[in-house]
């Protein structure tokens, strides 16, 4: 946005009383403070490479990784640190920065610098290209979610949106991490920041059990019971031991009303399979059919709850989020419509279409959040990867050294043995499988849960936390295990002592502990509650 001359002479002050200041693609009147002069000139769509030999850079991907929009060209000043170099494309290197760092004036101050704007391209990366919109690009009869990435159209040949050959990266997120470490190294010494972990009891990876049921004879309830049959002997529902599954069916799946309201009690996931004849509808078109379906699998389906989940066959996707919004009138509020497929295009790569395993709101156009969740679907049944590998490759990078967290997406139509397959490899590394509608009742709870009277004041660190109750006890916090070179010594809940362990997380030492609501103290240095807390 563009300052005022008032507005930029305020944010210099800030940084030079000691304040810290992190721009995104800042108006030009912030470059003398932030070290740097503007060339005049920019780039769009464009890579970056984090140098990962030092803070920030620790523990984030080693491999050059795309940004979208424009990325301004700079030069820097002497002291000023770079985090990251711009590329104009997977291997050619340009002699300008695309993350800088400053220290300025004695007190302390700092000011970083994104020359692109960090969440505009974490959307469109998201999200698809807007240019494509309505565009059937792919060759396949319907306009889907994969058309906003697929470059290669006849007549109208582009690179694809995202690079495929980085999909194993989830570059959206690591972009977002690299940009936690940055909150993290400026904040070093001054004020630790507690954060919260993306999954229940600090879980790396979930697969999210999604089916379509055709209107299969038995399908959904052969495979909620073998997902039953499989589960751990006493296991708990509320804190995700249980296998659990979503299943959305035609009406005339051969699930009966009685046989669905015992499922649903059980904690399985039941709504309608929109379908739009795999026809493209318009917005309004869809909202109709969309209300319809709805309402007739209610008449037939009286007991269960509100649906609050949805992947439309054959993914028909109009506008740039046209669906979310006919989604979002309805209380449908997770959306697995992009979809990992077809085979010819992903070409046995396992990954993240999107750049992200983690579910994020939609936004529209103008930047406007809109309060329905995007989930891809990682992993799907007809993709034509290799099967179990390619499951495995997720959540051995999830749960491994890469750090490549997520919440997998997957799909399957009760046509053969993938849901047995991801069931085998969840069990085999204890994630937990789980419906649409528990991830999002999680995520909302996760999202409505904060910390609050954050201070700081000589070596101890308190807050106040507030857990929502649909995260149970399952919540998990996190604070810096050091600060000012100091390590953590106790955490206490009301003056109890509350037992953490330390763990590195993306290149950045935490100590993890588990939220209930309350008021926390974290002391650094020499404490009575040290041998109370074990490290480990």
């Amino acid at each position: 946005m563009p300052l005022s001359e008032a507005q930029a002479a305020m944010f210099s002050s800030w940084v030079q009383r000691g304040g810290d200041l992190i721009s995104m693609r800042p108006d030009k009147k912030l470059a003398q403070l932030l070290g740097l002069k503007y060339r005049g000139a920019s780039m769009n769509d464009g890579y970056l490479l984090i140098d990962t030999a030092v803070d920030p850079g620790r523990g984030i991907t080693s491999k050059t990784i795309q940004f979208h929009g424009a990325a301004n060209l700079y030069t820097r000043s002497e002291g000023v640190t770079e985090i990251a170099r711009l590329y104009r494309d997977a291997s050619s290197a340009t002699l300008y920065p695309a993350i800088t760092l400053r220290q300025i004036g004695e007190a302390g101050g700092q000011a970083a610098t994104f020359s692109y704007d960090l969440a505009r391209s974490i959307v469109y990366t998201r999200q698809g290209n807007p240019a494509w919109v309505g565009d059937e690009r792919d060759g396949s009869p319907v306009i889907r979610p994969t058309d906003l990435f697929f470059g290669a159209k006849k007549g109208d040949e582009h690179p694809d949106w995202n690079d495929l050959d980085r999909v194993a990266i989830p570059v959206v997120d690591e972009q977002q991490r690299l940009l936690v470490n940055m909150m993290n190294l400026m904040l070093e010494g001054k004020a630790p920041l507690p954060r919260l972990w993306y999954f229940p009891k600090g879980h790396k990876a979930v697969l999210v059990m999604t089916g379509d049921d055709h209107g299969t004879r038995k399908g959904s309830q052969k495979s909620f019971d073998e997902l039953k049959a499989n589960e751990p002997r006493g296991c708990s529902l509320v804190d995700w031991e249980c296998y659990r599954a979503t299943s959305w069916m035609y009406t005339t799946s051969g699930l009966t009303a009685e046989e669905a309201r015992a499922y649903a009690a059980a904690g399985f996931d039941i709504g309608v399979h929109v379908n739009t004849g795999c026809k493209n509808v318009e917005p309004s078109e869809f909202s109709g059919i969309f209300s319809r379906e709805l309402h007739d699998f209610r008449a037939k389906y009286r007991d269960l709850p509100a649906q609050t989940g949805s992947r439309t066959h054959c993914l028909p996707w109009s506008e740039w989020a046209g669906t979310p919004k006919v989604e979002a009138r309805y209380g449908v509020r997770m959306d697995l419509n992009y979809y990992y497929w077809p085979p010819s295009w992903i070409k046995d790569r396992p990954g993240f279409m999107t750049g992200s395993g983690l579910p994020m709101r939609f936004a529209d156009l103008d930047g406007t959040m809109i309060d329905v969740y995007q989930l891809p679907t990682h992993l799907v049944n007809e993709s034509g990867m290799s099967f179990p590998s390619a499951i495995e490759a997720l959540l051995d990078r999830a749960l491994g050294p890469e750090g490549y967290y997520g919440a997998f997406g997957t799909h399957y139509d009760f046509t053969d043995d993938f849901d047995r397959q991801l069931t085998a490899a969840a069990k085999a590394r204890g994630v937990p499988l789980v419906s649409a509608r528990q991830l999002l009742d999680w995520t909302d709870g996760r999202n409505n849960s904060h910390f609050a009277h954050i201070a700081w004041s000589g070596s101890v660190l308190t807050f106040d936390a507030f857990a929502d109750p649909r995260t149970g006890k399952m919540l998990r916090g996190m604070v810096p295990a050091r600060s000012g070179g100091i390590e953590i010594s106790g955490i206490t809940r009301g003056g109890m002592p509350v037992d953490y362990k330390t763990e590195t997380i993306k290149g950045a030492v935490y100590a993890i502990f588990p939220v209930e609501s309350g008021t926390y103290g974290v002391s650094y240095g020499h404490s009575q509650t040290a041998d109370a807390n074990p490290a480990e």
